[in-house]
């Protein structure tokens, strides 16, 4: 019989029992800097099967405990964990929330999954939601660009999963750089 698990977005505030299956995308040391970088906390995007991503912290106080379990990219079981609302000045993803671990808190490797979690998650804004975005601090973005091309292998007959091109240029430095990047349907 399959495990069954609670998808991220049936996730609502309170403290979860259930058990989440994720994909760690990132994970980095959020510093204050006004306390000589003291660290606060071990911030993450978490991605489950249906594509949903949530932000995930690990308070300082606990980061000892899992830090060396980290592996960006490696699927994993979490529970016992608290579900917060996401916060508006600080907000990672589009969930509405956000994933903080607590003393009951398991984050377990997985060798292995038969669900299909992907590896990978973009975001893309219209040009004027950038613009009523900047300097709010509300919003991260890791690349701005222009999305010059869309390519897909839906129409190329090639057997296996599908997958789409995004062709994406970028005006920090002349010429623009010309990113490709490749997704699976």
């Amino acid at each position: 019989m399959a495990n069954s698990y609670t998808l991220l977005q049936n996730l609502r505030a309170g403290r979860c029992s259930n058990t989440a299956e994720v994909r760690l995308l990132r994970f980095w040391e959020a510093k204050n800097v006004n306390k000589g970088g003291e660290l606060i906390s071990v911030d993450m995007l978490l991605i489950d099967e249906n594509s949903t991503v949530v932000h995930g912290s690990i308070p300082a106080s606990r980061q000892l405990r899992f830090k060396n379990r980290l592996s960006e990219g490696s699927v994993y079981t979490l529970s016992g964990f608290d579900v917060t609302r996401s916060s508006p000045k600080y907000r990672l993803s589009d969930a509405p929330v956000s994933v903080r671990f607590n003393a009951e808190s398991d984050f377990e490797k997985l060798p292995a999954t038969d669900r299909i979690i992907p590896t990978e998650h973009f975001r893309f804004r219209q040009y004027d939601q950038i613009i009523e975005l900047a300097n709010t601090g509300n919003q991260l973005p890791d690349v701005m660009g222009e999305l010059c091309a869309i390519r897909s292998t839906i129409t190329d007959r090639i057997p296996g999963a599908h997958r789409v091109m995004l062709t994406l240029r970028l005006e920090r430095c002349r010429p623009p750089s010309i990113f490709r990047f490749w997704g699976l349907i």
